[in-house]
């Protein structure tokens, strides 16, 4: 397909000459601009005014570009039109007529300038020539004229303001001078400075040090170490290169402080939160530090590892042995304890029935089972839990009474194996000399005299202590084995003489905080009817050691990435764009390091 074009020119005596151009296409392009195919020498004319097209069926369709306007056949046009041969379009002083194509596969059209432009000035024209803006002076003038304007006020005045021999007169002034410099109101978390600025602007154009920071910062770590961070950055090139050289040139290095905690910026946050920042480092972190044991991650919803739990891997009363394993392991805590979930929480088994005749802080009824409440409870604010108490929460069916006396209950102190030992031993010594006692004061029974009594009564005296150790060592035997208030909960070492009563329990560490890098909230996860099954499988546990945490598939459920949106950039109902900041802290972090008076941009 081709368009040819004829351009038209009438000599004077009314000669005409024309000059074809014909062009291997079935579009061209109208407009003042030189690259057009059609160039119309015309200020009214747009740089890219419009196009011309053939159409199959031997029509020409006009377009007009960026809302533009021409006449076509003595009409003005504001839309797209199909054209006939003979139709003309006429655009500024120009006229294009269409005519009958040379050939089927051929658009003919002829270009003419109808009249000068000096003849078309129009009266905006005559406006500009004759109106009152020509009193004013240059361009050139007026800018030079604002310039100084604009540097006196922002620069000179602030700058005399703020020298020492001429603060006095400046508060004097109605306007505070270096507010012109202020690019903005500062963050709420620094609003106690608002007044102060030489808190941290400690030198005047001297960009905030981080040093500054520190003074009010001072326990603050860094996220991992100096040399570890700027090894992993991505490596930038081009005008990102550039523009971080001019930085360093004027002393604003780019991993200091304030190229994150952006102040004086209303449009930003004083803590960044976009998953960008971390992800920048952290998504090839196998190749920029191949010594790391951390895994590469970019976002939570497609690529982020299994979670690793902090799990007991050593108990110990003091200082327990922690290990991180991810969940696709199946991890196994120790926390020295007997407890299977399943027993306590299965509706119309024992534990529910009894918790049901018991009632008080039970809330489930006869056989409906215990529930997760019924133990354990909210901290001030909800986001964590209390420690499990034996005499809050365990006691109320699991009693200690281990001696009825004379329908008083005797009940153990829980504690330590030596303490519970001694306390029987105490009581049961007790009672035979309560039982010697009554029978010696005993008026009725006549005593024969001489040593012969005495040394009945020494016999009596012997022979009930070595009963009540007997018994003591029955009853510490019994509370220490199996269906003993002990055995029952407490994993037991027995010694290998039973007779000594050396029984010791093994240490006891109970988890609260399987990820202590991660501020994790339950109070913000009370949403509608969401149960503690929904993401906690302990129906199903048989033992204390399983690690009841729900595996990262679970929290996808809800938490998508930051850009993992569902079909059309929409969020699907109930699910929440969750950045690395949601979960995890930035400052002391895994590999923090005590600043020290050091941070990163002045090391």
């Amino acid at each position: 397909m081709t368009i040819t074009i004829r351009n038209l020119k009438r000599r004077p005596g009314g000669r005409e000459s024309v000059r074809e151009r014909t062009y291997e296409t079935d579009e061209i392009n109208i407009g003042r601009e030189a690259d057009n195919d059609l160039q119309l020498l015309d200020l009214r004319i747009a740089l890219k005014h419009a196009k011309l097209k053939r159409n199959a069926n031997g029509t020409a369709s006009f377009q007009m570009l960026g809302g533009q306007t021409a006449t076509i056949n003595g009409r003005l046009k504001t839309r797209d039109n199909n054209l006939k041969p003979g139709a003309v379009i006429r655009i500024g002083v120009y006229e294009i007529r269409i005519e009958e194509p040379n050939s089927p596969d051929d658009l003919t059209v002829t270009l003419e300038q109808t009249e000068t432009v000096e003849a078309a000035i129009t009266s905006a024209d005559e406006e500009r020539v004759f109106g009152l803006k020509r009193t004013l002076p240059g361009k050139r003038i007026m800018a030079w004229t604002f310039s100084l304007i604009v540097l006196g006020l922002f620069l000179a005045f602030p700058i005399w303001a703020s020298k020492d021999n001429h603060k006095e007169a400046a508060k004097a002034l109605p306007m505070q001078a270096d507010l012109a410099w202020n690019s903005g109101p500062i963050s709420l978390m620094h609003a106690n400075l608002k007044s102060e600025c030489a808190t941290c602007h400690t030198k005047a154009f001297v960009p905030v040090k981080d040093q500054a920071c520190v003074e009010c910062h001072k326990q603050l770590g860094d996220h991992a170490k100096a040399k570890d961070m700027r090894q992993s950055k991505p490596e930038v090139s081009g005008f990102d290169a550039k523009l971080n050289q001019v930085s360093e040139l004027f002393n604003r290095p780019i991993d200091r402080c304030a190229s994150c905690h952006v102040e004086h910026n209303s449009r930003a946050k004083i803590v960044p939160s976009n998953q960008e920042m971390c992800a920048d480092c952290h998504k090839n972190l196998d190749k920029s530090l191949p010594h790391t044991k951390l895994l590469n991650v970019s976002d939570f919803g497609s690529d982020h590892p299994e979670f690793k739990p902090s799990v007991i891997t050593l108990p110990s009363f003091t200082s327990p042995t922690f290990t991180r394993i991810s969940l696709d392991e199946n991890p196994k805590g120790y926390s020295g304890l007997k407890f299977p979930h399943k027993k306590h929480l299965e509706t119309g088994g024992p534990v529910a029935k009894m918790a049901g005749q018991i009632g008080g802080k039970f809330s489930t009824g006869l056989g409906s089972g215990v529930e997760c409440a019924d133990c354990h409870r909210e901290e001030a604010g909800g986001a964590l839990f209390e420690p499990v108490n034996m005499q809050q929460d365990c006691a109320v069916c699991h009693d200690l009474v281990f001696e009825n006396d004379d329908g008083y209950a005797r009940t153990l102190r829980h504690g330590e194996p030596d303490e519970v030992i001694a306390s029987m031993r105490d009581f049961y010594q007790a009672k035979a000399l309560g039982n010697i006692r009554d029978a010696e004061m005993n008026s009725r029974t006549r005593r024969r005299p001489g040593k012969a009594a005495t040394l009945r009564d020494l016999n009596r005296r012997e022979l009930a202590f070595k009963q009540a150790d007997e018994r003591t060592a029955a009853k510490v035997n019994a509370i220490f084995s199996k269906g003993g208030a002990c055995f029952d909960c407490h994993e037991i070492d027995k010694p290998t003489d039973i007779a000594t009563l050396d029984f010791a329990i093994r240490p006891i560490s109970v988890n609260d905080r399987f990820y202590p890098k991660s501020p994790f909230d339950h109070e913000s996860h009370k949403i509608g009817d969401l149960k503690c099954e929904t993401c906690h499988e302990a129906k199903a546990s048989k033992s204390s050691n399983d690690v009841l945490l729900p595996k990262i598939k679970i929290c996808r459920d809800c938490h998508i990435g930051e850009k993992s949106y569902a079909e059309g950039g929409k969020l699907a109902e109930g699910t929440l764009p969750s950045t690395c900041l949601t979960c995890h802290t930035y400052h002391n972090g895994p590999h923090a390091e005590i600043m020290g008076g050091k941070t990163l941009g002045n090391d």
